[in-house]
């Protein structure tokens, strides 16, 4: 996955480079803060640097305690595919609304994700080509919003493939009221001004990663399908996972007597 390196009022560093990837892929995958970050340098020294030298082991370091987390619970160690997709459904979003070419799914939020490991909040399935599963899943009410996400991790492709996947799989979600949503899907175009424009309910055949976000969802349950839409080489294993983003305020810091600095 990319880093991008977030300034002090949550907008991007100058220095950070956009997506998309070649063949119109959604790029960068996370977001972590880079700008001015106070850590160990060269020498057995500290030091503030900036960059995404810095928001790279910011990710990685949030992932190990979440390899460790996962580990204490389940038992065993996860699936880099299965982290991967649970990082990115419950990263808080950032610049226009769904993902995007300047952050990707958003700023990585390692509370969210655990909580998502801890609550089981995925599940797994293998598909051929042409064959399709279906997950009942309960959404409760009153929720702020609720993002679904189905990951796999694709084959490699030949170098220089003007489409890079190899395995194409498609979500679609019916709601309690019958209603057929869409995963979110951006304009690859190499257009300065359509490369910003918000992500559109569409079908994606360029990534292997899909995501339904819901607003104000109505409690009940949705029926998620996923499908082989074209699986060259299968079996393909997939994961779902899922977020529920509840009406509520959550206080992360201060916890123990912390005290702030001023400017």
């Amino acid at each position: 996955g990319s880093e991008m390196c977030i300034g002090d009022r949550e907008n991007i560093a100058n220095s950070s480079s956009r997506g998309p990837a070649h063949d119109g892929r959604i790029k960068p995958d996370i977001s972590a803060t880079g700008s001015n970050v106070y850590s160990t340098i060269e020498n057995y020294d500290y030091g503030v640097k900036s960059g995404t030298s810095m928001s790279c082991p910011g990710v990685s370091g949030s992932l190990a305690v979440l390899y460790s987390a996962f580990e204490d619970i389940n038992g065993d160690k996860p699936e880099a595919g299965l982290m991967k997709s649970i990082v990115l459904n419950t990263a808080d979003d950032l610049g226009v609304e769904g993902p995007d070419f300047i952050f990707g799914w958003g700023r990585i939020n390692v509370r969210k994700a655990y909580e998502a490991i801890q609550n089981i909040d995925y599940q797994s399935g293998t598909l051929a080509d042409g064959d399709s599963v279906n997950i009942a899943l309960n959404i409760p009410a009153n929720l702020h919003s609720a993002k679904i996400m189905v990951y796999w991790t694709d084959p490699e492709a030949s170098v220089g493939a003007s489409t890079a996947l190899i395995n194409d799989l498609d979500m679609t979600i019916t709601d309690p009221n019958s209603n057929l949503l869409l995963p979110l899907i951006l304009d690859p175009t190499p257009n300065a001004s359509t490369l910003n424009n918000p992500a559109v309910p569409g079908e994606d055949h360029l990534n292997n990663v899909e995501q339904v976000v819901l607003s104000q969802p109505t409690g009940g349950v949705y029926n998620i399908k996923v499908k082989g839409y074209d699986v060259a080489q299968g079996p393909q294993k997939f994961f779902v996972t899922y977020w529920f983003e509840e009406e509520k305020i959550t206080l992360t810091y201060p916890l123990g007597g912390e005290s702030f600095v001023p400017f």
